[in-house]
């Protein structure tokens, strides 16, 4: 058995049905005049072109308003119903005008169809266009992560320099502190230095105070001992008086006296080194 489809005017689609259904789906106004049958899917008319639907009244229900073509169970029902103006008038199986009737119906299908096939390109464009706009915002979050992960990683930088900063501040500062310490210290020692300096200043002016003084003390004795002394003839013949023998401790002869000169001389030498002297004399001289 024959199947068939109906198409209304916004395109959807109605089916399968058989014939009888379809014929029972006119007389109810079911098939609008504009809507098309088909029996492959394919292949498509408008419904008042079949002959089998009688689909061959038009109402005029106002001067240039026409509905139709449409089934005379259609007609009557809106009758009934009070749907039609007094006015309304009836036409029915006047082929010219009908005739023309369905090529206008068959220019607007062909309109519409040709709006959907606009809508269904403007439709693919859409989506087309859509997919471009998912590549391009995939394109840009994947970018936005990328440029966040930066961004992280730029704060994770700029987090560790801040640590390698403050451990060198902390550095600084503890050198700062060991640089004031040591100026401290420098101050503390050259205070130090500066008593010691005064201390030697002292002690050198004490010390020349005292070589002064030595000086001093070593002039009449370097005066009296750095002429030479003679001392007097002393005849080999004659013979000391006796104090002089007595101090002497020794003989009268020639050889006891320069034994006795001798001693004389060599303890003034030494007495002369012990007090300084430069140099010392001989202080006794001996007649041959």
């Amino acid at each position: 058995m024959q199947k068939w489809y109906v198409r209304n005017s916004a395109g959807k689609v109605f089916g399968p049905i058989d014939l009888e259904t379809l014929r029972g789906w006119v007389k109810e106004g079911r098939v609008e005049p504009l809507a098309g049958v088909s029996c492959d899917l394919k292949n498509w008319m408008l419904a008042p072109v079949m002959p089998e639907l009688e689909m061959n009244w038009i109402v005029e229900n106002e001067p240039g308003q026409f509905y139709g073509p449409t089934h005379r169970s259609v007609v009557d029902d809106l009758v009934k119903s009070g749907s039609l103006s007094p006015d309304a008038r009836f036409f029915h199986d006047d082929r010219g005008a009908t005739a023309e009737r369905l090529r206008a119906l068959e220019g607007s299908v062909a309109a519409k169809d040709a709006e959907l096939v606009r809508r269904d390109t403007l439709l693919a464009e859409a989506q087309k266009l859509s997919a471009k706009k998912d590549l391009q915002l995939a394109a840009v979050q994947k970018a936005v992560s990328q440029r966040d992960e930066r961004i992280a990683e730029t704060v994770a930088s700029l987090a560790q320099r801040d640590g390698q900063i403050a451990e060198l501040n902390k550095a600084l500062a503890q050198k700062e502190g060991d640089k004031i310490r040591a100026e401290n210290a420098l101050a503390e020692r050259e205070a130090m230095l500066q008593t010691m300096r005064a201390t030697l200043q002292e002690r050198d002016a004490k010390i020349a105070e005292l070589q002064s003084e030595l000086v001093k003390k070593q002039e009449p004795h370097a005066r009296e001992w750095s002429t030479d002394a003679i001392m007097p003839e002393v005849v080999a013949d004659e013979m000391p008086p006796p104090v002089a023998r007595q101090a002497f401790g020794r003989g009268g002869d020639a050889a006891g006296r320069a034994a006795m000169l001798a001693d004389l001389e060599r303890r003034a030498q030494q007495e002369l080194a012990r007090m300084g002297a430069v140099r010392a004399t001989r202080f006794f001289k001996a007649k041959k």
